[in-house]
């Protein structure tokens, strides 16, 4: 298994290990279900993060076929705030028959030398509730709650 920087080239795979990803998130909640349109959008976004210098668009690739990918991105906090920069990891997914094989820890490491690099110390995610998988994953990995985001459907 090789992980390495995303090319336009893997797009294709990409935006369809992100429909597995996006579904199994509905499956959790039904705001996570996908327009029409979305995987265009979405794939107008992943190139042009491919591209950016602020962000960070990995594969894994088993026997010529992708099986995870991942984004991550630096953010910046408002000047209210002593530390500014964080980094921002916004997606890791794993084709379900490639998970538990330790696919996701080596993206992370990966992810963990990009931010280094980059002198980013602070690295945030968001867990769906109810994603008992992913949180169980970032918990592993050290990661811990630091704020609840709440909404209300009105």
């Amino acid at each position: 298994m090789k992980i390495s920087l995303a090319t336009d080239a893997h797009i294709p795979e990409i935006i369809e290990l992100w429909k597995e990803f996006i579904d199994f998130h509905k499956n959790i909640d039904p705001h996570f279900t996908r327009s029409p349109d979305g995987h265009l959008h979405f794939e107008k976004l992943v190139k042009d993060l491919i591209k950016a210098e602020d962000s960070l668009v990995l594969v894994a690739i088993e026997k010529g076929q992708i099986v995870a990918y991942s984004i991550s991105k630096i953010g910046e906090y408002p000047p209210v705030f002593g530390h500014l920069r964080y980094g921002n990891i916004t997606d890791l997914a794993v084709k379900t028959d490639y998970q538990r094989k330790g696919i996701g820890g080596k993206m992370l490491r990966r992810i963990f030398k990009w931010f280094e690099s980059h002198n980013i110390n602070r690295i945030e995610l968001r867990v769906a509730s109810g994603n008992q998988i992913g949180d169980s994953f970032w918990r592993k990995h050290g990661f811990k709650e630091f704020i609840s985001l709440m909404y209300l459907n009105r």
